[in-house]
């Protein structure tokens, strides 16, 4: 059952893939609830998750197996994760293997990493969501426009943006996120030194900054929740949404664009208190090789 639903998957994804174009794709996502596995393509290797439940134990012994030989991939580049049902931070470090290697979507390049991390470097699921963004950019009547970046991991909105002409300030409290954000741009042939990467939180970031309609687009996908020890307290999103909003739209351009988007699937959005009126996009964010509860999204103009 499971084989015979991943190759038929595969088969029909590739080609959704081929015509994106980008070779970081999702083939089998939670499909039969009896194998609570995500598939994923990233270039020559395979990202397998399994969501650990009581009734698929010992799957992780024969699921890698049959995926490296149905989808003709070396043992050797299958990366395995087994995701348990625990608090922590996001982006949370796993291992030291540091095996970087390079994916694409369109003509832009990034680095992932599959086995350090909790996350590889590159949210797939956004990917039309970045595509959004870069159409934005180029549409502008400015020349070059002005993109903030909020919780911008490894900068792939911000290699989109720049790439479409933009000046990117990018907003990540993470080190090692804003360097591997900097390796991208350069990896593009985008030099950092004409943009901004700012190593602070963005939830105290925002609130911070003295400047007032700077922005032409501005981005916000910030995490479900968060504790680092570099932050004075934790951030919920549905708690603290408002919030941001009302600091994103503060630092809009009049007419500017608002992207949003969260992986919290129950998500409510406080419409009383929003301070600008949000259409919701999940339709179009959501790609083809993703299920419909990967992320809500929702985009507002000033």
């Amino acid at each position: 059952m499971f084989e015979q639903r991943l190759a038929k998957r595969t088969k029909h994804l590739k080609k959704f893939a081929k015509k994106w174009p980008t070779d970081a794709f999702r083939v089998y996502d939670r499909d039969i609830p009896e194998y609570p596995w995500t598939v994923d393509f990233y270039g020559d290797h395979l990202l397998l998750q399994y969501f650990e439940t009581r009734t698929s134990e010992g799957q992780t012994e024969t699921i890698p197996d049959i995926c490296a030989e149905l989808l003709e991939i070396p043992k050797k580049n299958v990366h395995l994760k087994v995701r348990r049902r625990r608090s922590g931070t996001q982006h949370e470090k796993l291992a030291a293997k540091k095996l970087e290697f390079e994916v694409f979507e369109d003509d832009h390049k990034f680095l992932v990493n599959l086995d350090d991390y909790i996350d590889t470097g590159l949210f797939l699921d956004h990917r039309n969501m970045r595509r959004e963004a870069a159409r934005l950019v180029k549409e502008h009547p400015s020349r070059r426009p002005d993109v903030l970046n909020l919780f911008s991991y490894t900068g792939a909105f911000s290699v989109w943006c720049a790439a479409a002409g933009a000046k990117v300030t990018s907003v990540d409290l993470s080190n090692t996120y804003q360097d591997w954000a900097e390796r991208n741009f350069k990896l593009n042939k985008l030099d950092p030194a004409k943009h901004l990467f700012e190593r602070s939180d963005a939830t105290r970031w925002l609130p911070q900054a003295r400047v007032k309609d700077a922005y032409d687009l501005i981005i916000l996908d910030p995490p479900t929740w968060s504790r680092s020890k570099r932050m004075d307290t934790d951030f919920d999103i549905q708690r603290d949404h408002v919030f941001l909003l009302k600091h994103c739209v503060r630092l809009l351009r009049p007419g500017g664009t608002l992207l949003f988007s969260t992986n919290l699937t129950s998500f409510k959005l406080d419409k009383e208190n929003s301070p600008m009126e949000l259409e919701e996009t999940t339709q179009w964010s959501v790609p083809e090789d993703f299920r419909s509860g990967i992320h809500r999204s929702f985009k507002g103009t000033k």
